[in-house]
């Protein structure tokens, strides 16, 4: 029986996680968190596929909130600016 609430490394995995909608992208990335778990616990290791979609998930993670940091860096900046210009 298969377990949908983990992913299989055995099937298909997204090839661009940009083109991903950040709340499939979540879902994803929970499905391979309890994939992990469920291999490391039954077979003591984490299958190298599981392994390797990890990484691609964080990385990609990773990135979309380097983005929205930067981003909402520069909207406080502006922001800021703004407050700046309308108290002269």
């Amino acid at each position: 029986m298969s377990d949908s609430s983990r992913l299989d490394p055995d099937k298909e995995f997204p090839d661009d996680l940009t083109s991903v909608d950040r709340d499939d992208l979540d879902i994803l990335n929970s499905r391979n968190h309890r994939s992990r778990d469920v291999q490391y616990i039954r077979d003591g290791e984490v299958d190298p596929e599981t392994e390797g979609q990890h990484h691609e998930l964080r990385e990609e993670l990773d990135r979309r909130q380097e983005a929205r940091d930067q981003s909402s860096g520069h909207d406080a900046a502006d922001s800021d600016m703004e407050t700046e210009a309308e108290r002269a």
